[in-house]
């Protein structure tokens, strides 16, 4: 029995190993290297917040399987980005950076840390920051993505067996640089009634980048394979993007933007 106790003992304290180990794969990590910010992104997490995609002509994308295709100029790393977080668990948070929500503390994460650390490389300027608080603040409630209308499309003609055709129009706003393309798209609610705006950063596959800092090969991706992205002064373009992007979502994320963002002009000065 005792043998048989420690035996199971050995296979929890295994399992629970080999849980951590997947879970940290799939955490987004920053850092900073050779006078850039560095992100490390999980590239087959397919059912997580970053998933490989096939350019389309509707913008949209296809989702593909990674170890499955041979992933060249043709795809591209769909991240949805977020910006904060309820806690200080996370390596890719900013204890400085702290903020109240509907009577919640909120602390920096992901997109906050590559701003900070961005910023105190010189990657972005104090100027920068400065003015996209003011062009957040100048932003109309109509230009908000959220308050983008639905459209619903109703065929005239019934379909087979009696059904009826109906298509569902979703607006997407796109912002395209010469290092890849940020989007705001409007989902439906998990929890409520309605829609959201949810921004993604899309990174084309020829921008990323293996462990050692060179251009990631073509070819399938392998288990648990992880890929790096460089924010530096050459693409800064895209980050001010991805920045303007929560501006122009939603009334909240503008909100939460200026705060974050005078947060860290105070952090760094």
């Amino acid at each position: 029995m005792k043998r048989y106790f420690l035996s199971l003992i050995g296979l929890l304290f295994l399992a629970n190993q080999v849980f951590a180990a997947n879970a940290d794969y799939k955490l987004v990590l920053i850092s900073m290297t050779n006078n850039a910010v560095r992100v490390r992104l999980p590239l087959t997490d397919v059912t997580g917040k970053v998933r490989v995609k096939e350019k389309s002509s509707d913008g949209f994308g296809l989702p593909v399987a990674p170890m499955k295709t041979s992933l060249n100029k043709k795809f591209y790393l769909e991240w949805q980005i977020g910006y904060d977080i309820p806690n200080t668990n996370s390596p890719s948070v900013v204890p400085e950076i702290k903020f109240i929500r509907n009577s919640e503390t909120k602390y920096g994460h992901e997109l906050s840390k590559i701003i900070f650390e961005a910023l105190r490389s010189e990657i972005i300027s104090t100027n920068d920051l400065i003015r996209e608080i003011d062009s957040l603040k100048k932003i109309l409630p109509s230009e908000f993505e959220e308050n983008q209308s639905v459209q619903v499309e109703v065929s005239t003609n019934s379909a087979a067996d009696g059904f009826q055709s109906a298509i569902q129009r979703l607006p997407q706003f796109t912002k395209t640089t010469p290092h890849g393309w940020v989007q705001i798209q409007l989902k439906q609610k998990q929890r409520a009634v309605g829609y959201q705006a949810m921004v993604y950063v899309c990174l084309p596959m020829n921008e990323v980048l293996a462990m050692d800092g060179s251009q990631r090969k073509t070819g399938p991706a392998k288990s648990k394979e992880t890929v790096y992205y460089d924010f530096t002064r050459a693409n800064s373009d895209l980050l001010l993007a991805i920045i303007h992007a929560f501006g122009i979502a939603s009334q909240q994320h503008n909100e939460d933007i200026q705060k974050i963002l005078g947060k860290i002009l105070e952090t760094t000065r």
